[in-house]
């Protein structure tokens, strides 16, 4: 039994290289360790922390997104109605004849349009409420009556002197 104990005390090569592989192992963890600590300090400390305005810039962002959203909704179904209005052409498709058709159709509605802003402005001054308003038009008509006569007794007055 002592013959064992022997051999187990004698220096074994072998083991004393695993021995210092391992120790050098154990010091490059140790190492690797304290950087990846100090890494990690480095990471929680201010610079690398998000800003306070983060939140208020994502919802800037989401809501911006949501307004895009309903901005194409609104672009295609424009594009829907200009396909139906077209007959299924697309733009590529639309060719000169169409395009003066087009430009007649505007400028006749133009026209419209100027002849009723004409009309508008002849109700100018007039106040809101229609019963008022038709007083006005009573008082403005009864005026234009009495300058009617005044120019007619004047063209009298001049055609009786020649």
């Amino acid at each position: 039994m002592a013959a064992p104990l022997v051999k187990l005390n004698q220096p074994n090569p072998e083991v004393d290289q695993q021995l210092q592989r391992v120790e050098t192992l154990h010091q490059q963890l140790k190492a690797e360790h304290a950087r990846a600590q100090e890494l990690l300090a480095r990471l929680k400390g201010e610079e690398y922390q998000a800003s306070r305005t983060v939140p208020a810039k994502a919802h800037d962002w989401v809501k911006g997104n949501r307004q895009l959203d309903m901005k194409l909704d609104h672009y295609r179904e424009r594009a829907k109605r200009l396909e139906k209005r077209t007959g299924g052409k697309s733009s590529m498709d639309i060719g000169i004849p169409e395009l003066k058709a087009e430009e007649r159709e505007i400028r006749d509605l133009e026209a419209r349009v100027s002849g009723l802003e004409g009309r508008v402005r002849g109700f100018e001054g007039l106040p809101p409420d229609k019963e008022m308003a038709l007083l006005e038009v009573e008082k403005m008509r009864k005026e234009l009556e009495a300058l009617a006569r005044r120019r007619d007794m004047f063209e009298g007055l001049v055609e009786g002197d020649k």
